[in-house]
């Protein structure tokens, strides 16, 4: 899935611009499907995401995978391990070619201790997507499959500022932790309804309002 980056996202590169020595800072890259964090494993590490996208999912013992998010540029990860050095929850992996920077932890510390500006904003994001994820947590909870996919394409859409979406069908069944067998079903609902055009990769979205009312008529239920 793509997704348009707007100036709240790349907020944290104007920290980084500010850092006292750049030279700190580490670039890597990561081509597609590469795994930049595996779950369980421990990185003393800050990440900046400068380009690409990753996906941040959770895989079971029996192995069915959880995806929590997508990160793109601006994004960051490992502030939540890297105080005590905890193991990921999550594994992040690279669903195309992505560049990021990458602070060690006692750089990291010493940037938060001595900076109130990014302290700050690092507080805040981490309480907007704690936020996010507990609203996530009550739509998986609550409400059916299809007002989740029918909510999701809407944000998608209104993100993107366009009527076609690039995404994958193994992705939706990460993301709302069902079958893709599921996936199908809801998607094809909605294209009989003439609402969306189903592709291999991509979604056209062809009626916002009908999506929309959907998503109201799910919400009755």
């Amino acid at each position: 899935m793509k997704e348009v980056v707007n100036g709240k996202d790349k907020e944290i590169l104007k920290y980084v611009s500010k850092y006292p020595n750049l030279q700190d800072w580490k670039v890597l890259h990561y081509p597609k499907n590469e795994v930049i964090c595996y779950q369980g494993d421990i990185y003393p590490y800050f990440y900046v995401i400068l380009s690409g996208q990753t996906n941040i999912y959770h895989t079971s013992e029996k192995g069915k995978s959880y995806s929590q998010s997508v990160y793109k540029e601006g994004n960051y990860f490992g502030e939540l391990e890297i105080f005590d050095l905890k193991p990921y929850v999550c594994q992040i992996e690279a669903l195309e070619d992505t560049t990021v920077m990458r602070l060690e932890r006692q750089f990291f510390l010493k940037w938060i201790e001595e900076d109130k500006e990014i302290n700050l904003y690092i507080l805040r994001s981490i309480c907007e997507n704690f936020y996010n994820l507990s609203e996530k947590a009550i739509n998986d909870t609550l409400y059916s499959l299809k007002y989740r996919v029918c909510l999701y394409l809407l944000e998608s859409w209104e993100k993107n500022c366009k009527y076609e979406v690039e995404i994958s069908k193994k992705y939706l069944s990460e993301k709302f932790v069902v079958t893709q067998r599921s996936i199908n079903r809801v998607l094809k609902e909605l294209a009989e309804k003439k609402l969306i055009v189903n592709s291999e990769n991509t979604i056209q979205i062809l009626d916002v309002k009908g999506i929309k009312l959907e998503i109201e008529l799910e919400k009755m239920l």
